[in-house]
């Protein structure tokens, strides 16, 4: 969320849970904010909304490669050992139960999908979807769709491991070690999309967060499930 309302800077912390997940509340006026959509849900402002934008995952190194300047906090806790990130090793991970502090907070479950389901939540103007991570990693790591009126290319990064969406009208791709060709003559490498001559294309990307099936399914409600399959 931007953190911008009527032109000043308010502050925000995370401050109670609401379908599992945290709710931001801003120390100015007291009220509360649903962190996706960036809604007031409770509070002096309800009915106002923040700018919201894309919570990217990303690597040390893709995050230098398009912002060398940029300053890195390292911390050397191992969170993850190589064969954890693994297909087989990340999903035997993220299939866990909620916690019960979490789960305390809920009242239904959208049971389409396993509630710890991973996956790629794509919304905006139009219809939010959701793309399973199983689904994606177990093909060739690409779906090629349509959201709204735009086309969409909806990938398994093989760098950062994670699902990541851009707009593009390619109609087909192939893979080039970790670089994804489509064949308008653009490409993705190291999560950035380029044209054909090398250079960076910018606002190309639909919202997205890859995130649990419970909560992006609570926070929009009847949300269209796509495999890429048929």
């Amino acid at each position: 969320m931007t953190p911008s309302i009527d032109g000043n800077t308010h502050y925000f912390a995370e401050h109670g849970l609401y379908d599992g997940l945290f709710l931001m509340k801003d120390r100015e006026t007291g009220t509360f904010w649903d962190h996706l959509t960036g809604e007031a849900v409770y509070g002096a402002l309800v009915g106002t909304t923040l700018e919201v934008s894309s919570l990217e995952q990303t690597t040390v190194e893709q995050l230098l490669d398009r912002n060398p300047d940029a300053l890195v906090a390292l911390s050397d806790r191992i969170l993850y050992e190589e064969d954890d990130l693994k297909v087989d090793g990340l999903l035997a991970r993220i299939r866990g139960g909620l916690n019960g502090f979490f789960e305390g907070t809920i009242d239904r479950h959208d049971t389409r999908r396993p509630k710890m389901d991973l996956g790629l939540g794509v919304w905006g103007a139009e219809e939010a979807v959701y793309y399973p991570y199983e689904s994606i990693s177990s093909g060739d790591r690409v779906v090629l769709d349509r959201y709204g009126d735009r086309g969409i290319v909806v990938y398994l990064d093989p760098t950062s491991r994670t699902l990541a969406a851009w707009y593009s009208e390619a109609e087909g791709y192939r893979w080039d070690g970790d670089v994804l060709r489509l064949n308008d003559g653009s490409y993705v490498e190291a999560g950035v999309l380029r044209d054909a001559r090398g250079e960076r294309i910018e606002g190309a990307r639909p919202l997205q967060v890859f995130t649990r099936w419970y909560g992006f399914s609570l926070t929009f409600d009847g949300v269209e499930i796509r495999t890429g399959e048929g």
